[in-house]
Parts: structure tokens; sequence; C-alpha cells
């Protein structure tokens, strides 16, 4: 189970109001789940909605102990259309068609906790204005050494936004394996060349492809600007030391206007993450929002449904072409072992693997292995798995 928002930001919260205090801390002995639910998502009109549902979670609760949710729901308009889920109820992740939603009526979100028996519903939401997004560009600091990257925008008649990110990238291990050792194919052992295959066709394990979420809450307002608008807003950098930069990386934007409750909402939120909240603020899970528990008032939810259009935009930036990153990959010559035919599967069960096979050389093939980490790109984090419409032609 996925771990929600905004349970994280209360526990950070909570954290750093504890270190700051002289009050002995205490560790409570919670046995079981939490009673309170956490909706997340938003009604997006042009796209897909998606609306996720969790509980919060004592710290270190392993996910076999974790409760799976069982949700189904609609969203319902004032002239009483109906939109249900596509794709399957009953899941703790509900998905729906609202490509076409007219923005002339006001919603809201009804979900049944179909284990539970319960009933939510949000406020009647009228959907905000879509915003504009003019340009999502980078500059290189060399000064700062980082990627600092800048949003512009407009919005007409909205003066508060949230927006959220994917990043996508492509890095390479330390050492480009072109060998690899198959003990299945080594006859059960008495033949260890046998398991000994080269990488083709351009397979490898060279590059690999990593993905994140933004982690934390993102918002803005223009209220203090001439006009509902922004030019260059700095709002994201990464070291060009990161392994992000090292050869292809891609920023993908979603920005939503909020309305006025939902950004104060947020903005608490925010507040408290960041520590930036008085000792007097309310905790996001004492924040009120706006859904709720219909069939029993007194169940606590944590949530905040917004109605809106969500502007997207996408940049990329290529180390090949800007030379910006420092990202060095570091190449150990102790981490190099010439090892016979006979030592093959000791050093595959211990996690080495095959980098090159010199066949030629004058003393008989040279058989190099090296530790896993070096040579495989997975154990870095990514996988194989190369993202749709990836703009080069590496495997």
């Amino acid at each position: 189970m996925k771990a929600n928002l905004f349970l994280r930001l209360a526990l950070l919260a909570a954290a750093a109001a504890a270190a700051a205090s002289c009050i002995y801390p205490f560790h409570p002995d919670v046995q079981g789940s939490d009673t309170r639910i956490v909706i997340e998502g938003s009604i997006l009109a042009g796209a897909s909605s998606t609306f996720s549902f969790s509980n919060v979670h004592p710290i270190g609760t392993p996910e076999s102990y974790q409760d799976r949710l069982s949700f189904t729901g609609y969203i319902e308009g004032e002239d009483g259309s109906r939109i249900r889920p596509a794709g399957g109820e009953g899941t703790e992740t509900l998905v729906f068609d609202t490509s076409d939603l007219p923005e002339t009526q006001r919603y809201r979100v009804h979900f049944e906790d179909t284990k539970a028996g319960r009933i939510y519903e949000s406020d009647w939401l009228e959907v905000c204005p879509a915003p504009v997004i003019d340009d999502l560009s980078y500059i290189m600091d060399k000064e700062r050494g980082e990627l600092d990257v800048a949003l512009s925008m407009h919005c007409q008649g909205q003066s508060h936004f949230r927006w959220s990110y994917t990043e996508t990238w492509e890095y390479s291990a330390n050492r480009r394996a072109t060998y690899y050792f198959d003990p299945q194919r080594a006859t059960d052992g008495k033949d260890p060349l046998k398991g000994l295959l080269p990488f083709e066709n351009g397979e490898n394990i060279y590059y690999c492809w990593s993905t994140r979420e933004s982690p934390d809450i993102k918002i803005f307002d223009t209220s203090e600007q001439k006009e509902d608008r922004f030019v260059d807003l700095e709002f994201h950098r990464i070291p060009r030391y990161d392994q992000r930069l090292q050869i292809l990386y891609r920023l993908d934007v979603r920005l939503e206007a909020l309305s006025q409750e939902a950004y104060l909402y947020w903005k608490n939120i925010e507040d408290n993450s960041q520590n930036q909240g008085t000792i007097f603020s309310p905790t996001p899970s004492q924040m009120a929002g706006n859904i709720r528990c219909v069939t029993d008032p007194a169940v606590p939810v944590i949530g905040y449904i917004n109605a809106c259009h969500q502007a997207t935009a996408r940049m990329y930036y290529d180390n090949n072409q800007e030379l910006f990153s420092t990202y060095r990959v570091i190449l150990n010559e102790s981490d190099l072992y010439e090892l016979e035919p006979k030592d093959f599967f000791y050093y595959h069960q211990n996690r080495y693997i095959v980098l090159s096979v010199l066949w030629d050389s004058p003393s008989g093939p040279v058989y190099t292995w090296v530790p896993k980490g070096c040579a495989d790109c997975r154990t870095m984090g990514g996988s194989k798995d190369k993202p749709a419409g990836w703009p080069n032609d590496h495997k």
C-alpha cells in the first residue's frame, strides 16, 4: 500500500515539533490500524480523475499487516448525472473518465467503503478555471551548482494554484557488461562455460530508467501580482552532481487552480510540513477538509477534494548536449576479478556478474567479473522498462 501524502506530512510536523520542545517524548503502544480514512484526488475536467484511499497506520507497520481497502462510488453532477469508475470497483484506487465533463454545473464525489459500509461525500464544487502554462524551462546555474527549473503561467480570474510533477531519467551503470552468466544453461554445473552468453541485439544491463513523483506540496498564489500571472517562477532545483542529470532527464509538470478554501487547507499543511506553523496550528489530521462520512459524522476523514482543469507541460534536459552535469561514475580497478570457470557458480551466487571475456589472450581466455552493483544498473534503483516515447534509441 502506498504511503499517503497526508500521513507523511503529519509525521514530519509532529517530529519537528518534538525536536524543538523540552517535553519528554511519549511512545504510545499503538495496536492495529487507525480508523481514519485518507482520500486523495481531484475532479479533473478534460482528463481522467483518480482517487486513492488509505488508512493511517502507525510508523513501521508492515505492509502485510495493513488493511486492504475496498471502495466504490461515483462523481455526481447537480443535474443528477453520475460518472462511474472505469475499469472496475471495489479497489483502493478509482479512476473516472471526466474528459468530457461540462463546466456549467457543480460536482461532488460519493464514495462507499464496501467493507465498513460507510458512505463519504464531498461538498458541491465549482470547476476552477483552467490555468495556462506559457513556458517550462531550465537555467544552468554554475555558481550554485544546480539546474534551476522555471515556470511561466497565467490564469484568468484565479489566483491560487497547486502544482505537482513526475521526474523520469536515464542513467547508466559504472561499467558496461558485454556478457552474462546463466547457471541453468551450464548443464547442472558440469560445464560453466555453457552458461556464459553474450548480450546481443542491443540488450544490456547498462542503461536504466527511474521515475518518481513530487514528494511534497507545492502551492503559490498571484494575489500580490497585478495580474494572475507568473513569469519564470523558479520552483525546482537539481544539483549538477545528481544522477538524474547524467544522461537524459524529463520533467512532467501538472498545474491546477484552487479555490480559496482549498488553498488555505493546503497552505496549512505546507506550513506544518515545513515547521513554519505555530504551536497552535492544526496538524494535517486535525484540519477539516471538504469530505465527510455521512453515515457516521463522528468518523474522521482526511482529505480535500478539488474540481478543476489541469494544465500540463513537459521539459527535457540532455546532458550529451549541455555537458553541465558533474555526475561521474567511479571506476575502481580493485573491483575487477579474473576468474577461472570453476569459480563462476560461487561468484554468481555471491552477487558478482561477468563483465567481459578476452578470448585471444596469449595465456588463454580471460573472464573478468565485477560486483553486481558495478555493472548492473538495476541495482541502483531503476529498471529496464524504457518509458514510452523516450527520445533516444538506448535499450
